[in-house]
């Protein structure tokens, strides 16, 4: 009997049912613009670009698990995800801390607060690059089920609503460069993050799997 994933049952589905999975990572994508753009329009509120951190990593969430329930997972749905993840949780993110950070700061900050900002913002966004890259190459284009240092998106749930709550802080451009090294340390960590257990088929929590 062939199994439900290969390649060629996938191809058997119709096409608005194979991307379906895509269509959720779109908002991904959509969420991570939202944060780059709100640093070039004046006015946005920090809260809409926590919130469209919180709707990406809803889709991010959702992409994964329609893929596993219709059985249409492929090599593209796997690196469109984590092209996505970069645009969202890695490059959004930079700027924006970066953009906070400055207009908080004022244009009379000392100069040495002024790189620390830029050195950390750009070493978030090489690091998530960086992860990414290493994933890709990892798993061969599939949907990983460890990673290798923590996820951009567990990174980014830091690093956007610290950057919308305290901008200015001293403390904050050093929160981002730790973020940023534990993103490219090279230990694997469930990617269930010991609160559920996922497979190939199916995410299993921790009480379930206890009652089983």
């Amino acid at each position: 009997m062939a199994d439900d994933d290969s390649p060629q049952n996938t191809e058997n589905r119709s096409f608005f049912v194979r991307n379906i999975p895509n269509a959720i990572t779109f908002v991904t994508v959509f969420s991570g613009f939202l944060l780059m753009v709100s640093t070039s329009v004046p006015g946005v509120s920090p809260k809409v670009c926590v919130f469209a951190t919180a709707m990406g990593l809803c889709a991010d969430v959702l992409d994964g698990q329609a893929a596993r329930v219709l059985r249409v997972k492929s090599k593209f749905g796997a690196t469109f995800d984590q092209l996505a993840d970069l645009t969202c949780f890695g490059i959004g993110p930079a700027i924006f801390f970066v953009r906070q950070q400055q207009q908080a700061m004022g244009a009379d900050a000392p100069w040495s607060m002024q790189i620390l900002t830029c050195l950390a913002g750009y070493m978030y966004l090489a690091c998530s690059v960086f992860r990414i890259a290493r994933e890709l190459i990892v798993h061969s284009g599939d949907r990983p089920l460890y990673f290798v240092g923590i996820p951009t998106n567990l990174a980014c749930v830091f690093a956007v609503p610290a950057s919308a709550t305290f901008a200015g802080s001293t403390f904050l451009p050093f929160l981002i460069v730790i973020l940023s090294g534990m993103m490219v340390m090279p230990y694997h960590i469930p990617k269930g993050l010991w609160i559920v257990t996922v497979t190939e088929t199916a995410v299993t929590g921790a009480c379930q799997k206890r009652s089983d």
